[in-house]
């Protein structure tokens, strides 16, 4: 007996569970979604897009460095930028003649300028080579060595490769 009341259970419990003919209401037809509808569809924002690039203009990445210009070069660590890298700022030479090149009191821009090049990863504050030279004889462009200019006062006027 109890073995027929555990198998009527059994039946009633998988002949509830069985689907039946119709689905939905009795006098309505089963519901068909339109092709998408329904579906989550993923916002344009999140679908997956490679990290932008800085564009190469140059080889040095010098407009990585454009936040300097306006800046003083002693609140800029300047062996710590990476690469090669070359500082110009404007000099003069000691001479005993000051009043030849004034004129109304305007002061002329120095002929010449202070050149100091760094070395990649050099750890020591001072410059590898100081020089007072002509702008003329800067001597061969180099395409991946960052270049700062500096004005009298010490601040970065321009930032290229060169």
């Amino acid at each position: 007996m109890i073995r027929f009341i555990a198998a009527f259970a059994t039946l009633a419990f998988l002949s509830a569970c069985a689907p039946t003919q119709g689905v939905g209401y009795p006098n309505y037809p089963a519901y068909q979604p339109f092709p998408g509808q329904g579906q989550y569809v993923r916002p344009e924002y999140l679908n997956p897009a490679p990290t932008p690039l800085i564009p190469p203009l140059d080889a040095c990445r010098s407009q990585l460095y454009a936040g300097l210009v306006g800046r003083h070069e002693g609140a800029i660590y300047i062996p710590g930028l990476p690469g090669r890298k070359r500082v110009l700022k404007p000099a003069s030479l000691e001479d005993f003649d000051l009043g030849r090149d004034r004129i109304a009191g305007i002061d002329p821009e120095p002929p010449f300028i202070q050149v100091r090049d760094y070395l990649p990863d050099q750890v020591l504050y001072a410059p590898s080579i100081r020089t007072v030279s002509d702008r003329i004889q800067l001597g061969p462009v180099d395409e991946s060595r960052l270049t700062i200019e500096l004005d009298r006062e010490g601040y970065v006027q321009e930032v290229t490769c060169r």
